[in-house]
């Protein structure tokens, strides 16, 4: 296929972690040594575009998959966590060509996707069947955590997580 991707019938997004890095902003996971080729743990979760609540303090996380929507039409995105995130989307299957679409600077609630006007993406245009690379950047420093990423698909009025059986975990390609 040309691009990093596991079996296609496996679900799910591929979540890389990173222990014991200071401070609550994005760009202190981003600028750490560790980041992003050292990750403390790396695994492939078969699981909405959710991670676990209150897991630890003083970490980073990216989570990342090829999102394969089955409706042609414009979405919106959201994202939530404690503390700050980014969500970015590819205009197609590869990270070079990926775009922040919406972030949090401070931290939400679990599952709260009104605090920040930025927790929500502009509309974005895509085609059933086509791949699109999706990235969530996630940095906790204390207190409570979490990371949730979410759309509203066209024609619908709701705010769903985005589920397991339209994402499939993205791997890099061997060195």
């Amino acid at each position: 296929t040309g691009f990093a991707c596991v079996a296609d019938a496996q679900q799910g997004f591929y979540r890389e972690y990173y222990s014991g890095i200071a401070g609550s902003a994005v760009a202190d996971l981003t600028n750490n040594a560790a980041f992003p080729n050292s990750p403390t743990v790396e695994e492939v979760v078969s699981n909405q575009f959710e991670t676990g609540v209150n897991i630890a303090e003083t970490y980073g996380q990216r989570v990342r998959a090829r999102l394969k929507p089955t409706v042609s039409g414009d979405y919106t995105f959201w994202i939530a966590s404690d503390d700050a995130s980014e969500l970015w989307l590819g205009t197609n299957a590869y990270p070079t060509y990926r775009r922040r679409v919406a972030y949090v600077s401070g931290w939400t609630n679990s599952r709260q996707w009104d605090k920040e006007a930025n927790q929500r993406s502009a509309l974005v245009t895509l085609t059933a069947g086509a791949t699109y690379y999706i990235e969530a950047l996630h940095k906790e420093g204390g207190g409570g955590d979490h990371l949730a990423v979410a759309w509203q698909e066209p024609g619908t009025t709701t705010t769903n997580i985005i589920p397991a059986t339209v994402i499939q975990p993205y791997l890099d390609p061997p060195a």
